[in-house]
């Protein structure tokens, strides 16, 4: 299985250089198991002369783009798409370093399945400089600045369920910095919405096209990026924001896509009482979960903790169980396979799954669905501390 990865850039060659060298360092099964689509959208600032001085030990093209009124981050991943040769369409932005797995944890996905969309999450650095010399001998973490924030998704599915797919709002957390999807799939919904031009909503807009094509989410927290600091607006991305929620709204006037509006007490900067993300998404998801009448209360769920020695029949016996009564796993183990194959049930009941939880996060979530948390390690909440 060959995997493209389309990253678009647009006059940010410092910061694109890391994100190039980062992936000399990915783990792959053969030296053409993956290649590297860099979308340029028009850069005037010697982006293509950065890139041809570069030592890259992959298969990289580089495709110019006029500027034009037309060009948009949709316009230049759709091109990137167009041009790719895998089978597995990867995307990750020129301002982020990635992590060597990042393929291979991609690639586990769609292993075997055709109708996945895998979606990483991405963290934050902390501002300062990258060791680009270092940076190209290995990916050792002090060759760029430490994490300062970590995906604020992450908060979510700690809090209410790592089952990507049993979210109500599960499309929302498409983003194009960290997704995956096979290239069929990804042309039959007409790849993203050149019509949204500024930031934020076409990915999230290409999402909820893919979830209501009948494609699986599925979170793979293995395959990372991380995201460089540059200057942003918070004034300028959230006109953007408004804009193309409108957008979004008038191809799609679903009740759970006007629902999004929930998202805009964190996104004003001048609203008073502003919430954090992580509020202001938990009120979004249970407004679409009551919508679907999917809220916890009056549920009873069924525990089934997945350790080392009842793994290997575990997958069977969580579609065995998830299909006669709502269950909650708890998986204590290392294996990666696990939480993907749990994803990609449809058992037609609420199926939660929770990965080596911070015992203080599953209390949580146990007094928000309404079942009993068993005792998980000490260790977690010790590693979460």
């Amino acid at each position: 299985m060959k995997v493209s990865l389309v990253i678009p850039t647009y006059n940010s060659k410092e910061l694109l250089a890391p994100c190039l060298v980062s992936l000399n360092h990915q783990i792959v099964a053969a030296p053409d198991a993956f290649e590297v689509v860099l979308v340029d959208d028009g850069s005037t600032d010697g982006t293509g002369e950065m890139v041809d001085a570069l030592s890259l030990t992959y298969p990289l093209r580089r495709l110019y783009l006029p500027r034009t009124e037309r060009s948009c981050r949709s316009a230049a991943r759709n091109a990137g798409v167009e041009a790719a040769d895998g089978e597995v369409i990867a995307f990750a932005d020129g301002d982020q370093i990635i992590d060597p797995l990042f393929v291979q944890e991609h690639v586990r996905c769609h292993r075997d399945r055709t109708d996945v969309v895998a979606i990483g999450f991405r963290d934050y650095l902390a501002p300062g400089p990258v060791d680009l010399g270092l940076l190209g001998k290995e990916f050792a973490p002090e060759a760029f600045p430490p994490v300062a924030e970590a995906d604020e998704r992450a908060e979510v599915t700690r809090a209410l369920s790592e089952n990507l797919a049993g979210l109500a709002t599960g499309w929302h957390f498409l983003y194009g910095c960290n997704v995956s999807v096979r290239k069929e799939r990804l042309l039959a919904v007409g790849g993203f919405d050149e019509n949204i031009k500024r930031w934020s909503f076409e990915d999230v807009e290409l999402g909820y096209r893919l979830h209501r094509a009948g494609l699986v989410l599925v979170h793979t927290p293995y395959a990372r990026v991380y995201h460089q600091a540059h200057p942003e607006s918070d004034r300028e991305r959230y006109a953007d924001w408004r804009e193309n929620f409108a957008y979004f709204v008038d191809r799609h006037p679903g009740t759970e896509v006007r629902l999004q509006w929930i998202l805009d007490d964190y996104f004003d900067p001048d609203r008073e009482n502003r919430l954090s993300w992580f509020d202001a998404y938990l009120r979004f998801e249970f407004a679409c979960r009551a919508l679907e009448g999917r809220l916890p209360l009056g549920r009873r769920y069924e525990v089934l903790v997945v350790d080392g020695t009842g793994l290997p029949g575990a997958a069977a016996e969580v579609a065995r169980r998830g299909a006669l009564t709502d269950l909650v796993v708890i998986d204590t183990t290392d294996d990666r396979d696990l939480p993907l194959t749990v994803q990609g049930l449809r058992t037609g009941r609420e199926l939660l799954y929770f990965k080596r939880p911070d015992p203080r996060v599953l209390r949580k979530a146990a007094d928000a669905f309404g079942f009993t948390a068993p005792e998980v390690p000490a260790a977690y909440e010790e590693a979460a501390a």
